[in-house]
Order: C-alpha cells, then sequence, then structure tokens
C-alpha cells in the first residue's frame, strides 16, 4: 500500500505543495492498487496529476484531514476502483460521476457528516447566508473583546435550501434521468449522521441504492436524522429489493425515534428488506422489549423467507440507564433473555446463528463502541450453566 500525505498548505503556497506531490508520486509505482492519502484532501488539479500517474488504482482511502473539507470535480475516473472510503469529510456536496453515478462497487463513508448528493456546493451556499457575529478576546485577563468572527452555519442553510426545494417530502427520487445503472453492490455509513446521509442518497439518488447487496449502517449519535422524517426509514429499507445483507447499529435517542414512526406496527418486521439472507442488528437495552413479537414472526414461513444468518446484540445504553456509557448488569441480562427466544427461534427455521463482531473497533477504539463483554459472560453462562441463566 502507498501513502501520500496532503501538502497542509494554503493560497500561493498549495501550488509548491502540489509539486511537492509530483515528486513524492514520481517515486511511487505508477501500477500501485492501494493507495492511502491524509492530510489536505487533493484540488483539482492535483486529483488530475494523480489520475494521470496512477493506472490501476482499486482501493483507496482519502482521509480529510483538519478541515474536513471535499474536492471532487476532477476525481479521476479512469481508476478501476472497487473500494472508496471517505474518511472525515465533513457538510459538502458529493459532485463526481465516481460516485454519484455508482461506479464504484464498494463505498465507506468513515466518520463523515452531512455530506450531500445534490444541491450547491458549500462556498455557493453559503454566498448570500448572514453570518452571526461573535466578539471575542486571546487574552483571558482582557475585560473586553478585541476580535469579532464571523460564524455561519453550513446545517442551517442546508435545511433552508431543503425547505425550499423540497419543502416537507421526504419521498425518495425516482426518477435518475439519463443515468446508467449503478454499480455499487455494498455501502457502508459508519458514524455521525449515518442515518441522515443514507436519506440525503435516496432523496437526491435513490437509484445508487437499488443495486446494493450489503448495506452497514452504524449510528450511535444523539444528532442523526435531524432533517428528515424516521417514517422514510419504513419505506426505504424496504425497497431496496436487491439486499441480501443489512447490518445495523442503532443508538437509543434513534431507535426511539424509528420506533415511535411505525405508529405500534412491529417494529423490525417493518424495517427489515424481506429478501436479506444475513441480518446482524444492534442496538439499545430498551430495543428487547420488542423482541417478543419478533420472535413470534419466525413462526411464519413468509418472513424473511430467505435468512440464513442473523447476530443480535442489545449492548447500547438507554435514557433509563445508570450510566450513559453503559447499561446496568440487570438490564443486559433482560436484554440477552429476550435476544435468545428470537436466536431459538431463528434456530428452529435453520438460521445459523453467529456472534455480532465490530470488526472497525481494531482500527477506531475510540470512534466505534466495543462489544460489551458481559454479554460475552452470558452467552458462557446460557450454555455452561443453564440453570444459573
Amino acid at each position: 500500500m502507498a501513502k501520500i500525505n496532503g501538502p497542509n498548505c494554503r493560497g500561493d503556497r498549495r501550488k509548491d505543495g502540489t509539486h511537492m506531490l509530483q515528486a513524492v508520486m514520481a517515486e511511487i509505482d505508477r501500477e500501485t492498487e492501494v493507495l492511502h492519502i491524509k492530510g489536505d484532501v487533493p484540488t483539482n488539479d492535483e486529483w488530475e496529476a494523480l489520475g494521470q500517474h496512477f493506472t490501476k488504482l482499486r482501493f483507496l482511502k482519502v482521509a480529510t484531514g483538519w478541515d474536513e473539507d471535499w474536492t471532487d470535480a476532477k476525481f479521476p475516473l479512469n481508476w478501476p476502483l472497487e473500494l472508496l472510503i471517505i474518511a472525515d469529510a465533513i457538510a459538502e456536496r458529493i459532485t463526481t460521476p465516481a460516485i454519484m453515478e455508482g461506479r464504484i462497487n464498494h463505498l465507506v463513508l468513515l466518520f463523515a457528516c452531512g455530506l450531500r448528493f445534490e444541491g450547491p456546493l458549500v462556498e455557493d451556499l453559503l454566498k448570500d447566508a448572514e453570518p452571526t457575529y461573535v466578539d471575542f478576546s486571546y487574552d483571558a485577563n482582557s475585560a473586553a473583546p478585541t476580535h469579532t468572527m464571523e460564524i455561519y452555519s453550513i446545517p442551517g442553510e442546508w435545511a433552508r435550501w431543503l425547505q425550499d426545494n423540497h419543502g416537507e417530502s421526504t419521498s425518495l427520487s425516482r426518477d435518475h434521468g439519463d443515468s446508467p445503472p449503478s454499480a455499487m453492490k455494498t455501502l457502508d455509513i459508519l458514524g455521525n449522521d449515518a442515518f441522515q446521509m443514507l436519506a440525503y442518497v435516496a432523496s437526491a439518488k435513490f437509484h445508487l441504492l437499488t443495486s446494493l447487496e450489503n448495506l452497514t449502517l452504524y449510528s450511535t449519535s444523539d444528532d442523526d436524522l435531524p432533517l428528515t422524517n424516521p417514517s422514510t426509514f419504513l419505506t426505504l429499507l424496504p425497497s431496496l429489493t436487491l439486499l441480501k445483507q443489512l447490518k445495523i447499529t442503532l443508538g437509543s435517542p434513534l431507535y426511539a425515534r424509528i420506533l415511535q414512526s411505525t405508529r405500534g406496527e412491529p417494529f423490525l418486521g417493518a424495517v427489515i428488506p424481506a429478501n436479506i439472507e444475513t441480518l446482524r442488528l444492534r442496538g439499545p437495552v430498551s430495543a428487547t422489549a420488542h423482541l417478543d413479537e419478533f420472535a413470534a414472526a419466525f413462526g411464519h414461513a413468509n418472513f424473511l423467507p430467505n435468512l440464513k444468518r442473523i447476530s443480535l446484540l442489545f449492548d447500547l445504553p438507554d435514557e433509563s440507564s445508570e450510566h450513559r456509557k453503559e447499561p446496568s448488569l440487570e438490564q443486559l441480562r433482560a436484554a440477552h433473555k429476550a435476544c435468545r427466544k428470537v436466536l431459538d427461534a431463528a434456530t428452529a427455521r435453520g438460521v445459523v446463528v453467529e456472534t455480532f463482531e465490530e470488526p472497525w473497533v481494531e482500527c477506531y477504539a475510540r470512534l466505534f463502541r466495543e462489544v460489551d463483554n458481559r454479554w460475552y459472560v452470558q452467552d458462557s453462562i446460557a450454555k455452561l450453566w443453564p440453570e444459573r441463566y
């Protein structure tokens, strides 16, 4: 794997950074297949230079650095990319046909936030925005402010753009014009407002999702889905008819909002696509209050008829937990027993039960939540000492 550090400079100095990039590329094999870019995101000129130098890139990760911006107007289209990971980018509009036309087999948005798939670039979005002025001083001992800062709200301007162009509509975008069929098979949206970004894709370019076979969503944020009605997912997820594998990690606040939107209908039955073969769910301990209906559903042959593998884990805290970071042992035990009912019902149908795993923890321990070890203890007790379970 080849690595390139962004030049970390601005203005006229960026031209020198571009020359430095070309010097670095000259030392890397043109036929390199794996590249990791970190630091400043390439400018459009730098993307062109990268596209001219590398000819066989299959795996690309771009970690956007301190500014967390994103530029992709000249993103190379000649690369036979199979996997693209965009890490940390915030609030910008995605424009490259590599993504917007679904040319990449596997796309990962890794702790990105607010990435958009329609509308103006940030620069244009803020063109007519009214700033908020904040007075401050660098000197902690100063009694009076010495500087004034202009603050612009990208989320606020984007919310206004959505209202002006879509009103209250949360419908899926069925019109894809002359866009070619999407080749994207796997989509992972991990961290921050993962469900909101999926909703942005669906409202702007729903056809990108229709080819998906694997979908992973990881959201433990209290602030996910600020601009979309949670009921959207009762329509969105079941619409992904080619989906074979679904993995969802859902924190308590968002779970509660989506549950409320079902208006009494069975939550899990409402959101799970009917044709999936592998289901992996992780959620808050409070979700187990609704698992009896999930277990009962396995008694019907037409419920998830193609399901072959299942993993369930409900170890995340909820609003009733004593500690924000973990549930009590009593909550965990109750959740584990509720899960066992579902897994036993699935096993009776011939579905294979597998351990829920979070592989991203190995690389990003501070960003992803490890599985609560007490859950594994309950597994052991259930198997070895059922009389104590």
